[in-house]
């Protein structure tokens, strides 16, 4: 028998260590319990009557970065008053298993990293489709919800559904569920299981500029600001800028096309941050190829000053309905198009600038769940999927 330091080591108090085989690819441990007075499952007799006993072997948690299995001497009882046997219950394994108990909380902890199932199921010798089984009963639906909901789609391809929904917390930046499908009927189903008290919970909710959610927020959450999220309806004008660079460009000569090309963050950046041996560069392109242009980066740069104003929030809208009015009016198409935007969403939009809140924590998330995908080569069965992007908290 080894000593107890070998089974404090290891983490196996309740087992009787009786021998370790460590050869080059996997750890063997040889191991029995204690033999003790057990109540009959059956009639509650007490005995001590041994009926016979059986090896199993049981999947571990790897030692040394090797798989190991546990052969584990069990003994099976036999009752003096009803004659029926059975196997004593234990903490180590469940009862018709044959992986440990802590070898399943070693596979959780090992689907929170971005690490793929087939990897983890080679470290530990086990076949792949066990942490499969496993997924759906982790995939758990949030029934409550936050103070601030911030909402927003991403990619994944899994399921039927091209698109999926992430909904996170505002302030913890927690992952609070994993939807299906951005349809704005399934979106509607969903919200209509939680009770009133939980949707009027919701204070705030984030998004992007994108009709069903705004549809969703007044249908649902009445006694909730919609927010529009910043980077979302900012990038509406650096895309208007970006459509006139790219209309200048097309006709101008091919060495100069090129050289445009390549500028095309230098007039995208703001101002204050382009170092000062690119700023007559820039001035030389504001200048000297298109007015639209020039006018298109002014109301850019105005309207990021407005965004990252240490001003209070009311200056803040006063100075955005300026910036629509202003270019509802505009000679330039593109500004007048984004204006139009802005002003469909004007409500929202003033909003955000008065609250802190905002879909960069989701898009952070979102990010993870893009190289959880190159690290899986996608996952077919959604269940599966919304399983580990849940573990990813």
């Amino acid at each position: 028998m080894l000593s107890n330091c070998t089974k404090n080591l290891l983490n196996l108090k309740d087992l009787i260590i009786k021998n370790i085989k460590n050869s080059e690819n996997s750890v063997d441990i040889y191991a029995e319990l204690p033999i003790s007075e057990q109540l009959c499952p059956f009639c509650g007799s007490h005995t001590s009557k041994i009926h016979d006993h059986y090896i199993q072997p049981i999947k571990d948690i790897p030692i040394q970065f090797k798989p190991t299995t546990i052969f584990l001497k069990k003994t099976r009882y036999e009752c003096k008053n009803c004659g029926k046997s059975f196997y004593p219950e234990n903490t180590f394994v469940a009862k018709y298993k044959r992986k440990s108990k802590r070898l399943v909380y070693y596979i959780v902890e090992q689907l929170k990293n971005n690490i793929a199932a087939s990897t983890i199921a080679k470290n530990i010798d086990i076949d792949a489709s066990f942490i499969s089984k496993m997924l759906p009963y982790l995939s758990i639906t949030n029934y409550t919800l936050p103070r601030v909901l911030c909402i927003d789609e991403f990619k994944g391809n899994s399921g039927n559904f091209k698109y999926q929904v992430a909904l996170l917390d505002g302030e913890t930046h927690k992952i609070i569920d994993i939807l299906e499908c951005r349809h704005k009927h399934f979106l509607c189903s969903y919200f209509k299981k939680f009770p009133k008290e939980q949707l009027d919970n919701v204070k705030y909710l984030v998004t992007d500029l994108w009709e069903s959610y705004k549809d969703i927020g007044i249908t649902y959450f009445r006694k909730a600001k919609i927010v529009a999220d910043h980077f979302h309806w900012a990038r509406y004008a650096c895309n208007a800028l970006d459509k006139i660079r790219i209309e200048v460009q097309s006709n101008l000569p091919k060495t100069e096309r090129k050289y445009f090309k390549h500028s095309k963050y230098l007039l995208l950046s703001r101002r204050c941050k382009i170092k000062e041996e690119r700023y007559s560069e820039l001035e030389n392109m504001l200048i000297n190829y298109s007015e639209n242009l020039r006018i298109a980066y002014r109301e850019k740069e105005c309207l990021l000053d407005i965004i990252h104003s240490s001003d209070s929030s009311e200056n803040k809208k006063e100075l955005f309905s300026e910036w629509v009015k202003r270019n509802l009016e505009s000679t330039v198409p593109q500004l007048v198009e984004c204006a139009k935007t802005y002003h469909h969403w004007a409500y929202e939009i003033k909003n955000s600038l008065e609250v802190p809140y905002s879909n960069g924590p989701i898009e952070g998330t979102n990010n993870k769940i893009k190289a959880l995908k190159r690290t899986t080569f996608g996952m077919n069965k959604f269940e599966n999927f919304k399983a580990r992007i849940m573990l990813l908290n």
